[in-house]
């Protein structure tokens, strides 16, 4: 039998554990760990409470904050709670976590784990900041046990700018889609009108393609009939590329989209779709794609890392040049232009995909083996 860790899971939100890890943290229960969750209080923390998660709120994480004496707070305060709760492990996901708490464990016996899930604003623009966190990544990951990517393109960046020794990397394709949740079975409305609705589900930023997408929605809204575009998603005020609110409202009252703030179940909005668009310039794994297609739906999403792992042009949908709105016209009207049946095979084929490679199962196994070898 193996022993019994004692485990925690840390993010910069309760957010992203609820909605990213939940899964894994209950496989972790199952398996007889001892297990925490860790982040900034977010509201999300009452849910992670109800299905019986251990959380504890961290008070000195600001996700996009610069304050080098706060980040100094941050260690500390990670390195005093892994001692108290004496963890074995941390499995830690996010720059901060990744950085910080890699660092924190240079004081204690915590063995860390880090998830890379995409390199972001930082490393998609060139900055000082960009420079920062990348020395920063090279300090902290020195001491981190394994390193996690969700696409080879990712580690392969970290690998060539001696971030991390490959030795330590492995790649883990996602964080896991619940496929009895995301599931066609799901949609009982039947679709009768003849109105093909495009949906974008994301955070509402500039390298999430959302020039992109109101764009061509511009551009097609102006050539065909019967389609509308979709956007749901929050504006992160936070993050230096999001959009303003007053683009927001202009592209609402123009009639260029609908718009959904971010809804706690996004399936009923999946449903109602009928294909799904992120022009997004890099991600680890698209999440939204990934369950788009667990649900049966075809996605149209860049050629670029992480989104061309998750779609095979022509098989699940269509890839398109990033940061181009023509090129994301083009990809549009092909999905207007496909008849009934390629549409049917498109769709079976993203279901099938999600089952084989990127369930939950396939993902938690991964973890499950890398925390076994560790007993």
């Amino acid at each position: 039998m193996n022993k019994r860790l004692h485990i925690a899971i840390v993010a910069n939100t309760a957010f992203n554990l609820y909605n990213f890890r939940l899964g894994l943290l209950k496989m972790l229960i199952e398996e007889g760990h001892h297990v925490f969750a860790i982040a900034p209080a977010d509201g999300y923390e009452q849910l992670l409470l109800k299905e019986g998660i251990q959380f504890i709120p961290l008070q000195h994480l600001s996700r996009k904050g610069t304050n080098p004496f706060e980040d100094i707070q941050l260690i500390n305060e990670l390195r005093k709670l892994y001692k108290t709760h004496q963890l074995d492990v941390v499995l830690q996901y996010t720059i901060k976590p990744n950085i910080y708490g890699a660092l924190a464990t240079w004081f204690t016996k915590t063995k860390a784990i880090c998830t890379v899930t995409g390199l972001g604003y930082t490393f998609l623009n060139k900055s000082l900041a960009s420079s920062v966190a990348r020395y920063l990544y090279r300090l902290a990951f020195t001491s981190a046990h394994k390193i996690l990517f969700q696409n080879e393109d990712d580690l392969k960046v970290f690998v060539e700018n001696g971030l991390v020794k490959k030795s330590k990397t492995l790649i883990v394709p996602g964080s896991g889609i619940d496929i009895k949740q995301f599931n066609p079975d799901f949609c009982k409305e039947d679709k009768s009108n003849q109105i093909t609705r495009f949906l974008m589900i994301g955070r509402l930023l500039k390298d999430k393609g959302v020039y992109e997408y109101i764009n061509a929605a511009k551009i097609i809204l102006s050539r065909y009939n019967s389609v509308e575009f979709h956007l749901l998603g929050d504006i992160d005020d936070e993050n230096p590329a999001a959009i303003k609110q007053e683009e927001l409202q202009q592209w609402i009252k123009a009639g260029i989209i609908h718009y959904h703030p971010h809804a706690l179940d996004i399936r009923l909005h999946i449903c109602l779709a009928d294909c799904i668009v992120l022009p997004s310039y890099r991600e680890g794994l698209p999440r939204v794609i990934l369950e788009g297609m667990a649900m049966g739906k075809p996605c149209i999403t860049s050629d670029v890392p992480g989104c061309r792992d998750a779609v095979v042009d022509g098989q699940q949908g269509f890839l398109c040049k990033s940061k181009d709105s023509e090129a994301l016209v083009s990809a549009c009207t092909r999905f207007l232009e496909a008849d009934e049946i390629y549409i049917n095979k498109l769709c079976v084929s993203a279901r099938k995909r999600v089952e084989e490679k990127f369930s939950k199962e396939t993902i938690n196994a991964i973890y499950s083996q890398l925390l076994k070898k560790l007993n």
